[in-house]
This record gives structure tokens, C-alpha cells and sequence, in this order.
């Protein structure tokens, strides 16, 4: 495999707005049902995925300032997005901790690569008042990944640099020549529209309330 020749740098985790500047707020139970539907995985392994849920939350994700990490987690579009992501990349053979800091520390790239995913489900008023143009394909940089296998990589205190994300759109065809390389890929548009679709109706959400998350995940979770 071909390795991306890309500069690495850290950057500051992104921290959630609290639960009180959600429109949608879905219990962790509807919260397993949509990431479930949105990752494919078959009901009998929800106690397992429930566990894998668990984990993720110890490890970050969703983040949280720090006057509310003991307190209940509540779920809208950009908690779900958040975690669905990190699983798409634990899929790829990410190992969670990384996965875990790719998303925190790459959500200013990540949050509309997510959006963008779910367009072909968003109300036509929303994207009348809010045009979107970004790719729904990521692609994380090829030697971030090449050294997974060495001590620290599988420590989970392991602080290293990470490498970047790209993010292109989904009718390249170019896309190893784009990046210089080959690298993990995800494609939001695999798993947003049932973010999007099934949160609305768990949440018996309106159309103000969907455009209120889309816009926190457009605007505010992109903020560090």
C-alpha cells in the first residue's frame, strides 16, 4: 500500500455543547437502536454493541466539558454522528483509541464530511437555506495507519501525532491520485440518511427541531 505523503499535527479534542443546547435528546436505548440500524448490526449482538458503546464513552466520545463527564449523556444528530463515525473507522481495523482521537481531533473536518452524508434525506427548506457542497468520502492519511502494530500504537495512553484526514467527494475517481497515495476510507453517505431519518422519528422530531442539530453540526460541534 501506497503511503500518503502528508504532514501530521495535533490538534485540541473537540468538547459537546451540553444537553441543554440540543433540540433532539434521544435516551442511551433509542440511541443503541439507531447507531444499530445505522452500523448494521444484527439485534442479537446488542448487548455486545451496548458494551462497545460503554467503552467508546470512557475513551471520549462523545466529548464533554468537564463539569458534566459523570453526568447522564443525552443523544441528538451530532452524538450519534460522532460515535457511527468512530465505528466506521474500528470497522476499517482502526483500533478504538485512535478512532476515538481521529474523531474528536479531526471533527472540524469530519463534522461536514457527516452532514454532507446525510443530504439526500434532509428537508428541502433546510438546504435551500443552507446549500452544501462537501465530499462524503474520508480518507485518513495511509502512514498514520502504517504502525499500528508497534508498542504504544495499542496503549491506550498512546499521544503520538495523528495523521490527516481528507475528505473528497464521493464521484472522484481519482481519489488515490488526489491523496498522493492510498489510506482508510469511509463514506459518510453509508450511515448518516439512517442517522438523520431514524433520530426524527425516535425523537417524533420537527422540522425546526432536525434543522437546530443539523445546524449545531454544521456550525457548533466544528468549532475547537
Amino acid at each position: 500500500m501506497l503511503l500518503l505523503a502528508l504532514g501530521c499535527r495535533c490538534r485540541d479534542a473537540v468538547v459537546m455543547q451540553t444537553s441543554r443546547d440540543h433540540a433532539i435528546n434521544l435516551s442511551f436505548s433509542d440511541a443503541v437502536t439507531v447507531l444499530m440500524e445505522a452500523c448494521c448490526v444484527p439485534p442479537p449482538a446488542r448487548k455486545a454493541f451496548e458494551a462497545r458503546i460503554r467503552h467508546l464513552q470512557r475513551l471520549g466520545i462523545p466529548a464533554r466539558p468537564a463539569d458534566e463527564r459523570n453526568s447522564r449523556i443525552t443523544y441528538g444528530i451530532v452524538e450519534l454522528a460522532m460515535l457511527a463515525t468512530t465505528f466506521r473507522l474500528m470497522a476499517a481495523f482502526m483500533i478504538p483509541v485512535l478512532a476515538v482521537r481521529y474523531v474528536n481531533e479531526r471533527w472540524a473536518e469530519l463534522a461536514p464530511f457527516t452532514l454532507a452524508g446525510a443530504r439526500d434525506v434532509l428537508p428541502e427548506a433546510y438546504l435551500a437555506r443552507r446549500p452544501m457542497t462537501g465530499g462524503t468520502v474520508a480518507v485518513i492519511e495511509g502512514n498514520a495507519l502504517a504502525d499500528l502494530g508497534q508498542k504504544g500504537r495499542l496503549d491506550e495512553r498512546y499521544a503520538g501525532a495523528l495523521g490527516e484526514v481528507l475528505v473528497v467527494d464521493a464521484d472522484t475517481r481519482d481519489i488515490v491520485l488526489r491523496v498522493r497515495g492510498a489510506g482508510m476510507v469511509i463514506d459518510s453517505r453509508t450511515y448518516m440518511p439512517v442517522i438523520v431519518t431514524r433520530t426524527v422519528e425516535l425523537a417524533m422530531a420537527t422540522d425546526a427541531d432536525l434543522a437546530m442539530e443539523l445546524d449545531r453540526l454544521r456550525f457548533v460541534a466544528g468549532r475547537r
